[in-house]
């Protein structure tokens, strides 16, 4: 990914809401490695429930505001897969993640998109951990970057389902 400024990264959430118009960068944002991530992704320290996650996709900045559902303490024993990484973790490792589509009707504003996301955000960290090679399997180096590759796209995916103007709304229709 290449390196971002704050205006770019603060300019890439499509879905603030005009009251939420204040975007907060993390504190070690100066220091992030722009070439072993293939999203940014953090939370809002003033508002632990709140996440962003920021991408790009064709030299353009892409990013959601997202929000966290709360674990259900039901499921302790289960083991559930990020949605981004695709890796399984535990029930309290991986969190339902929300986010609301822009519109101009406030009806419109309850329509959101959701996907299971590490709880703390660290994708990246899960990508490059070295896997189990058997003796048929591609180099190291070509499973991880195909994983990388894979999350990516996954990601840009999601942000343009949440930004998508052109959406099919999936009401029945009444006859």
């Amino acid at each position: 990914m290449r390196p971002m400024t704050r205006e770019e990264v603060r300019g890439a959430i499509v879905n603030l809401d005009p009251s939420e118009n204040k975007v907060r960068l993390p504190a070690w944002f100066d220091d992030v490695r722009w070439a072993r991530i293939d999203y940014l992704g953090w939370r809002d320290m003033r508002s632990p429930q709140r996440a962003y996650l920021v991408t790009e996709a064709q030299d353009q900045a892409l990013g959601v505001l997202l929000r966290q559902a709360p674990n259900d303490a039901a499921h302790q024993s289960r083991a559930t897969m990020c949605d981004l990484c695709r890796s399984a973790r535990r029930f309290n490792e991986v969190s339902l993640f929300t986010a609301r589509r822009p519109s101009r009707d406030k009806r419109e504003r309850l329509n959101t998109v959701g996907l299971l996301l590490c709880t703390d955000l660290d994708c990246a960290v899960k990508l490059h951990s070295r896997p189990v090679r058997q003796p048929f399997d591609p180099p190291i180096d070509e499973i991880i970057e195909s994983r990388r590759v894979g999350m990516r796209a996954r990601t840009i995916s999601f942000i343009r389902a949440v930004s998508d103007p052109q959406r099919t709304n999936r009401r029945r229709k009444v006859k």
